[in-house]
């Protein structure tokens, strides 16, 4: 994400054709390593049995990051006519995908709150992206309380879970 940002720093081009192509590149590389190893069949876990990956998890991340690069290639033609076609929509973009896979790969309910809160942060920024819209700042400020709202509820319930089993991770639970 840091890449596209610094690349496209010195685009000039309104349309940011290098900088959509650079994303979408990523994002497919990004998925073709997720289907290489969807046939290993290994499984392996890592951080202490915090996050694990399996087939069912990179099949997961595979098909969020298709789901990206057909999001990318959609929204390119409305941004533009907005005058919102900018670097930090794709970077945003790429933590989104980033918080999903994190989410995918989890073995742990505090990892999938990681993921879940770096997705939702972003999404934040995205809703909010259209910065001089009023429409579109009450829109982001509406979902970050929503969001943070839910999230308390989310910590609540985990912390009631952690309680009751006295563990976290997802195949104790």
């Amino acid at each position: 994400a840091c890449v596209v940002l610094l690349v496209d720093l010195f685009v000039t081009d309104p349309q940011r054709l290098p900088t959509f192509w650079l994303t979408q590149i990523t994002v497919a590389v990004f998925a073709a390593l997720h289907l290489a190893y969807v046939e290993s069949g290994v499984t392996a876990y890592g951080m202490q049995g915090m996050v694990v990956t399996d087939p069912m998890g990179h099949l997961l991340a595979f098909f969020a990051a298709i789901a990206v690069m057909i999001t990318l290639g959609y929204a390119r033609p409305t941004l533009g006519a907005r005058d919102m076609l900018k670097g930090e929509f794709f970077s945003l973009s790429l933590f989104v995908l980033l918080g999903i896979s994190v989410m995918t790969s989890a073995n742990n309910f505090l990892v999938v709150y990681l993921g879940l809160e770096l997705m939702s942060l972003s999404l934040y920024a995205l809703t909010a992206l259209r910065r001089e819209h009023a429409v579109s700042t009450e829109a982001a400020m509406k979902y970050f309380v929503l969001g943070a709202l839910a999230s308390g509820f989310l910590l609540y319930g985990l912390s009631m879970m952690y309680g009751a089993t006295g563990s976290l991770e997802i195949p104790k639970v």
